[in-house]
């Protein structure tokens, strides 16, 4: 299978000094959904600028769909990946929330006809009916990342990033956004990758990538880099609470009196959890 993405020895500085982004490499494919997992400042969210082109790297090479990111090229791979940022706020433009959907397929001179066909789409698949006159100001942190997302989606991109989408939510946010999230890689015609720190979400991906210091450290299915205790540590990050679960209980002898291996309770919670 051939990568949708593909990025090669990719440098990038803020101060021409320290690298936000070292020597990093990785390859994305069709119509997976891939979390890149990592601590604040292990480089998640300038990797997602670059792969749009709001930053320049030093040096290396990024390539979607056969296209290799320039100047000459970077508005057509706009085209085909959308990005929806951790605050939404700083994407909106227009005065309404229709006002905001149309702004991007307006500026890709899409006919009225088919824009009022996208909008009617979208607003559906992230439930925002109602709210379509009203001002994006005036909602709430989740509704806002949902018309960001309608925003996306109406653009037709087949690649979307959600850059810490969920970390200014609250749960209940968090888990409406997740779950669309979900729905989007069930419909099966999107590449999705979510850039996070949180341990649930990227439990419910096809892959995690996981980055420190601007590099990929790990990359693998999300139930052999989660479990790795050792590895999240070195990371900074948290072990997801199946396995702290697990472990208390073999801390306390209780698994031999559930006559239940730890391996095989960690798997069973693990599917629980991530079919929630």
């Amino acid at each position: 299978m051939l990568p949708v993405i593909k990025i090669e020895d990719l440098y990038y500085s803020y101060d021409n000094k320290n690298l936000a982004i070292n020597n990093l490499s990785l390859e994305i494919y069709e119509k997976e959904w891939v979390c890149i997992l990592g601590h604040n400042g292990s480089g998640k969210s300038t990797l997602s600028k670059l792969i749009i082109g709001l930053l320049v790297p030093l040096k290396g090479s990024i390539d979607v769909n056969g296209k290799i990111l320039s100047e000459e090229t970077v508005y057509d791979i706009r085209k085909e990946v959308g990005i929806v940022f951790q605050n939404p706020d700083n994407q909106f433009v227009g005065t309404t929330v229709l006002d905001d959907i149309v702004f991007g397929m307006e500026n890709q001179q899409i006919e009225r006809e088919e824009m009022k066909r996208r909008v009617k789409i979208f607003i559906n698949k992230v439930k925002m009916n109602d709210f379509l006159l009203s001002e994006p100001h005036m909602l709430s942190g989740g509704q806002k990342q949902r018309v960001a997302i309608a925003g996306a989606l109406a653009l037709n991109s087949q690649i979307l990033i959600f850059d810490e989408s969920t970390s200014m939510l609250d749960p209940q946010g968090r888990e409406n956004i997740t779950s669309l999230i979900k729905e989007l890689k069930t419909d099966g015609d999107k590449t999705i990758i979510s850039i996070t720190h949180d341990i649930n979400e990227a439990m419910l991906a096809d892959r995690v990538i996981l980055m420190k210091e601007g590099k990929v450290v790990s990359s693998g299915k999300p139930d052999e880099i989660l479990q790795d205790e050792p590895l999240l540590k070195d990371c900074g990050l948290d072990v997801p609470f199946t396995v702290k679960l697990s472990q208390k209980l073999k801390a306390y002898n209780l698994l031999d009196k559930l006559y239940v291996k730890q391996e095989d309770l960690v798997n069973s919670l693990w599917v629980l959890n991530s079919k929630k």
